[in-house]
């Protein structure tokens, strides 16, 4: 199955300048991929910092967390149940291990860590820091080059 770094996320459902690119991107795969309470976390504050930052109206997030919905329901995400004691360790384990070489940030790490408990089929992201991490353990990887 597969796992999605927000980032690229947030541009199948938000218009961001490569919002194109990223949705042929996801047009590559088969649904479901995984969605998880970090994706869901960071989804959510990402979202509205862009209504903080007057990028994006209220309306504009409502109508793309409907979107979102809509797609869970449709079965196009899988929600799983997490091993987050785990994922954390994993996570910890990944900074001790790559951060001083790599300089990962803990978001990154933890959603290598979360893809990689639950045995991710491909892992995409557009974080050159975080490919690089995923990279190093061996999970199948996906990097998304912007335009």
């Amino acid at each position: 199955m597969l796992y999605v770094d927000t980032g690229i996320l947030t541009k199948w459902y938000l218009p961001e300048a490569d919002s194109a690119a990223a949705l042929a991107l996801r047009d590559r795969f088969s649904p479901p991929a995984f969605l998880t309470s970090l994706h869901r976390l960071e989804l959510t504050n990402a979202w509205q910092l862009k209504i903080f930052r007057d990028e994006l109206t209220v309306d504009a997030i409502a109508l793309a967390r409907q979107d979102l919905f809509e797609d869970i329901r449709a079965g196009l995400w899988h929600v799983p149940i997490e091993p987050l004691a785990e994922v954390y360790s994993r996570a910890e384990s990944l900074a001790v291990d790559h951060s001083a070489r790599l300089g990962t940030r803990s978001m990154d790490i933890l959603h290598v860590a979360a893809a990689e408990c639950l045995n991710c089929a491909q892992f995409i992201t557009g974080d050159q820091r975080q490919a690089r991490l995923a990279e190093a353990i061996g999970l199948p990887l996906v990097f998304h080059q912007p335009a």
